[in-house]
């Protein structure tokens, strides 16, 4: 066959796309059916129209190619590098068996040696390069999990204990917060006890500082699991920060004799602590009250002042990122830096013009960052805000662009291997998101005013309209950074704090100008002046402008909707992200790829369905869903944390309490009489809950799911079909949701009484058969959670009753 010619193709493709140019109509009717010019019928234009949209899926095949040279040659083979490795840690953490450290490594050398001998093979080399990424990130994780083997308390004690202070802050109720590293513990001894403990105290010795010792009488416990599956994990966060217990002091505290830590490293750090107790106690004598607080958060890293009702003003009004150290505090005291460098630097022209700097400033605020990275605190939020600046700042010196998603990919790669637990925190999603958003949105940004010609000069605005442009400019460019880096981090929010903040970009436009002129600048100020005694003014300063950011914030804070979307799974979650990663890094038109995950993962999130019954981890808590999406509890006062936590994730209402026996409650779910209490869930099935083991029997007789908040051994119920939480299960795998996989049967309703047919209780057991019950920790085998079965409740002992009257301490101190 011969091959058509170069203008038949011509003519065919005109045909398809611009008909009119042609100059002929595309159909013609005739007496045997419609026609086109060149005599092809209906069905010959089906068939070229299937021609058509094959060659058109052909070309996106051959240019798939294309499109993924072109990402690899702008730098995106890199930019994923550290993605990869943040997943294999994800995968690490996310085991459900504790991985092993030998057959990481020999995976990690096959695969370089694969690497190695393709190397006329790109595309296998590309995928021996991402899971070597990957499998690094496992190594990693596994290595700061063997570095870290912090010893977790098991089960409650009250031990004295004789420890060394390492942490010391005063919280809003005018109690105080310590951390201990423990020397020693006496009456009992704890031959497996944990190395540094959190307790609180409500009152201390005076003139207490960090370094010093003390001797307490200490209650500890261990530490929490997530309140709810897929909720935040203290013990997991606190293993990798060597915290093995809460508790608190019981008694009168005294000083203790300790010997000092050695190392030069302990002399630094015991140098630079008391620094910041020392600011801090200047801080709040310039500053009263909440606003003293917040300064001293922003400036020594300790929020533990700050009261509940302006923290929750700050989530609503998406404000609260000011308080804790993070890139926006590091970025402040770095352009504060340079800026003041360079300003004085200009009064030297001859030394300007001869010397570089613009480098010079670079590395004064360098080091100005790294000091107020230890003045801080150095919490692992400040430290991976620093890994950042310290990349932007040393490009600087190199005549690299100092803002790129390049150094940004360092700086996560940096973290990813010395912390790779925090890559499961909210802290280090929302940042580098936030982070990566604005780089690649001013990024596109720069590149449309270049390519249009619509960037305008400053200079040609002069007199009276020179300030309110940069004013309105300066307004703006706030408000779209709020935009942009609010959009990129309110995914993880959403699904970390159940929260949005619909207003806040009006809040940080707001209250990000004033941050940026009185807070921080006289923060800076503030401490150069400390050594002349001359902080008050630059305080008193700082103060004010606090003021009027905590009355912005209350101020959204009372005007903003809910910013609850509910609960977002966690298969969302990673459609989010990996749609945010190919938007973000891809340039091409690959990146729209992102779109349809990020519709799916918008979908699912809508559909995501609520439990119906939540256990709290010591089974205590029982809460049901009812019809109207309120919780109706067991307990007249439960656990606030737990209650506000339930409320807030799954959406919920008000809380019903039980009504107690004798009494009439309107709209009460459980009642409650001679520690047994009972209620019945939406579905028809009865909950029987109680914490005597005398009522077992009467439990398991009247409920269909019976929650034993007690230890008991072996406990069964003799009726069979019945399902039975104790307190030993709960103990050792977490708080627990409760689903049905199959939905209520409109016969059955939870305000009438089910009619003892046969076809009633066949509903009821077909309902009980289709339970779905989802643990918080599940298997208790890693080294963050193995504490778990040596608490008095896993091992079927019954917990040690606190003494109400207070220890005789006087001879015992």
């Amino acid at each position: 066959m011969a091959e058509p010619s170069t203008d038949e193709k011509t003519s065919e493709r005109l045909f398809w796309f611009q008909p009119e140019s042609l100059g002929q109509p595309l159909v013609k009717t005739s007496g045997t059916g419609t026609i086109d010019h060149y005599g092809v019928g209906s069905n010959g234009r089906v068939a070229v129209f299937k021609r058509s949209v094959e060659g058109k899926l052909q070309a996106i095949a051959h240019g798939i190619p294309a499109a993924i040279n072109d990402e690899i040659a702008r730098g995106a083979k890199f930019l994923f590098l550290p993605v990869f490795a943040g997943t294999g840690a994800i995968l690490y953490f996310g085991a459900s068996g504790e991985p092993r450290l030998s057959p990481m490594i020999l995976g990690i050398t096959l695969l370089v040696g694969f690497y190695l001998l393709a190397h006329n093979r790109p595309s296998i080399r590309m995928v021996c390069l991402g899971f070597m990424a990957i499998t690094a990130g496992m190594v990693c994780a596994k290595l700061e999990t063997n570095r870290a083997a912090t010893p977790m308390l098991g089960s409650e004690v009250t031990t004295r204990v004789t420890g060394r202070i390492s942490a010391l802050a005063k919280d809003a109720n005018g109690g105080w917060r310590v951390i201990l590293d423990v020397i020693g513990t006496e009456r009992p001894s704890l031959r497996y006890g944990p190395e540094r403990i959190a307790v609180s105290a409500r009152h201390l010795p005076r003139d207490l500082s960090i370094g010093d010792g003390l001797k307490a009488l200490v209650h500890l416990r261990p530490q929490s699991g997530p309140v709810r599956p897929a909720n935040y994990d203290f013990a997991f966060n606190n293993y990798y920060r060597g915290i093995g217990a809460n508790g608190f002091l019981l008694g009168l505290p005294q000083k203790a004799d300790v010997v000092p830590k050695a190392g030069i490293a302990a002399a630094a750090f015991l140098t630079i602590s008391n620094i910041r107790q020392q600011l801090t106690h200047r801080i709040l004598k310039s500053i009263k009250g909440e606003p003293g607080d917040i300064a001293t958060s922003l400036v020594t890293g300790q929020r533990d002042g700050i009261s509940e009702e302006t923290n929750n003003a700050m989530r609503r009004s998406g404000l609260s990122h000011i308080l804790s150290i993070s890139g926006f505090h590091m970025a402040l005291v770095a352009a504060i830096s340079i800026g003041s460098l360079r300003a004085v630097f200009a009064f030297f022209p001859s030394a300007s013009a001869r010397y570089p700097v613009k480098k010079l400033a670079a590395v004064i605020a360098l080091f100005g960052s790294a000091f107020y990275l230890l003045l801080s605190g150095a919490d692992v939020a400040a430290q991976r805000s620093f890994v950042m600046l310290a990349v932007m700042l040393l490009a600087m010196t190199v005549d690299r662009a100092a803002i790129s998603m390049r150094n940004l990919a360092i700086a996560a790669s940096i973290t990813i291997a010395v912390s790779p637990h925090e890559i499961l925190g909210p802290s280090f999603q929302m940042s580098y998101s936030a982070t990566a958003a604005l780089i690649a949105f001013y990024s596109w940004w720069s590149r449309y005013h270049l390519r249009r010609g619509l960037r305008k000069q400053t200079s040609a605005k002069a007199g009276i309209w020179l300030f309110p442009s940069k004013a309105t400019a300066y307004i703006g460019g706030i408000a779209m950074t709020s935009l942009v880096a609010g959009g990129a981090s309110s995914i993880f929010a959403a699904y970390h704090f159940n929260n949005t903040a619909p207003f806040g970009l009006v809040g940080n436009a707001l209250a990000l100008p004033i941050v940026s002129i009185l807070v921080m600048p006289f923060a800076v100020l503030g401490l150069l002046a400390m050594p002349f005694d001359l902080d008050w003014l630059p305080f008193k300063i700082m103060g004010w402008g606090i003021e009027i950011v905590i009355a912005i914030a209350k101020a959204v804070a009372s005007h903003s909707p809910s910013g609850n979307l509910g609960l977002m799974s966690e298969t969302s979650l990673i459609l989010m992200a990996i749609g945010l990663l190919l938007l973000l890094f891809l340039s091409t038109w690959l990146r729209l790829l992102a779109l349809p995950l990020v519709a799916l993962a918008i979908g699912l999130t809508g559909r995501a369905s609520y439990p119906a019954i939540m256990v709290s981890e010591d089974g205590k808590l029982v809460a049901l869903r009812t019809d109207d999406d309120h919780l109706a509890i067991n307990k007249q006062a439960g656990s606030a944390f737990s209650l506000d936590n339930w409320q807030l994730g799954y959406r919920a209402g008000q809380i019903i309490k039980p009504a107690m026996k004798g009494e009439v409650a309107s709209g009460a779910q459980f009642e409650c009489a001679d520690k047994l209490c009972t209620a019945r869930e939406p579905g028809g099935l009865i909950v029987a809950y109680t914490d005597d083991a005398t009522r077992t029997a009467d439990a398991c007789l009247e409920g269909d799911i019976i929650i034993l908040a007690f230890a008991a051994k072996a406990p069964n119920c003799p009726n069979a079909g019945k399902l039975l939480l104790s307190s030993q299960m709960l103990a050792l795998k977490g708080a627990a949701e409760i689903r049905f996989d199959a939905p209520q049967s409109d016969s059955v309703k939870a305000d009438s009484t089910p009619v003892g047919t046969d076809l009633a209780k066949q509903e009821l057991s077909q309902r009980l058969n289709s339970v779905d019950i989802k643990y918080a920790i599940g298997t208790p085998n890693r080294p963050w959670n193995n504490y778990r079965i040596y608490s008095r409740a896993a091992r079927n002992l019954e917990e040690r009753q606190l003494s109400k009257k207070p220890p005789d301490t006087s001879n015992k101190m």
